[in-house]
């Protein structure tokens, strides 16, 4: 197998995903996740998902938003990276978080889920995977760079740190 960067399957790997932050006024974009979904039914999170072979994560991101909202990214800016680090053999993930300014007309519900502009004001009442309201502050509050370290164990809670570039 040719392996050009000299990857180690025996060392930490990680997966590529993206997550993207649009606000419009007082408001924050949000997809209510499906019911039908195995990780987080019906929690809201961020537009976002997994980086595809041969596509940038700046490119994932713009998609990623259309698909799931029917938004058009008319700028993205990166703000943050998180990486999540699982228990070996596992690989853990990289999120890409990235500010985006939107247009387009919001759509309707699809497999992702619905999407919807909340109220920022609303956000402490609205319930959201465990770190985003971290992450939405980080991103749209913060004007430095940011990462996030976090580490899952069975059994235990997460730890997560922030740092700042």
């Amino acid at each position: 197998m040719y392996n050009p960067y000299g990857a180690d399957p025996s060392r930490f790997t990680l997966i590529p995903r993206v997550l993207v932050i649009a606000a419009r006024g007082g408001n924050v974009l949000l997809l209510q996740r499906s019911p039908l979904k195995k990780l987080w039914p019906g929690l809201y999170n961020a537009p976002g998902g997994h980086v595809e072979q041969g596509e940038t994560p700046d490119q994932a991101a713009a998609r990623e938003l259309t698909e799931e909202t029917g938004l058009h990214a008319t700028a993205l800016s990166l703000r943050g990276l998180l990486v999540a680090h699982a228990d070996a053999p596992l690989p853990g993930i990289i999120v890409f978080i990235y500010r985006a300014q939107v247009a387009g007309a919001l759509q309707g519900a699809n497999a992702e889920g619905v999407p919807h502009w909340i109220q920022r004001s609303q956000l402490p009442t609205v319930p959201t995977l465990p770190d985003l309201s971290q992450i939405l502050q980080l991103t749209l509050d913060q004007p430095r760079f940011f990462y996030l370290y976090k580490t899952a164990k069975q059994g235990a809670d997460e730890t997560v740190t922030v740092h700042f570039g």
